[in-house]
């Protein structure tokens, strides 16, 4: 008999735990619902909004970051074109010093040959007219391309 007591009670307390956890009807407020509802979609839309601004903030700045290397590629083509059109510049103006550095060497090698040509010595002076009394000559014109002797 003793056992019989033992699992009728054993069988209460199971069945008293039981009825504790089984699901009950909730005791709702209509007006602290609503509020709670009002609340709870008020939060999820906060949520979203601010979720929104850091996806628009990365994108913006990844857009910003496109632009400025976008940026950089097209000074760094604008410097390879200065630097392009500035050589290209500088080989016209070494081209023009060539020609005029040949002009220069005919026209000392024509004038070293019309040098040649009238016998001139080292001092480069020309003697034009002399004129002395009594044997003596003295140099009266000279075409002399120096200061002569001294």
């Amino acid at each position: 008999m003793k056992k019989h007591l033992t699992v009728a009670l054993a069988l209460l307390a199971v069945l008293g735990l039981g009825a504790g956890l089984l699901p009950r009807p909730a005791l709702a407020n209509g007006a602290a619902s609503t509020r709670n509802i009002l609340l709870g979609i008020g939060a999820a839309t906060y949520l979203i909004i601010q979720h929104n601004r850091v996806v628009h903030q990365r994108e913006a700045a990844a857009a910003a970051q496109q632009a400025a290397i976008a940026q950089q590629r097209n000074d760094a083509w604008a410097a390879y074109r200065a630097a392009e059109r500035s050589a290209h510049q500088e080989a016209l103006a070494n081209a023009e010093l060539h020609k005029e550095l040949a002009f220069e060497k005919s026209v000392v090698a024509q004038q070293q040959r019309q040098l040649a040509a009238l016998h001139v010595g080292g001092n480069f002076t020309h003697v034009v007219a002399t004129s002395g009394a009594h044997g003596q000559q003295q140099v009266v014109a000279s075409d002399g391309l120096g200061w002569g002797t001294l």
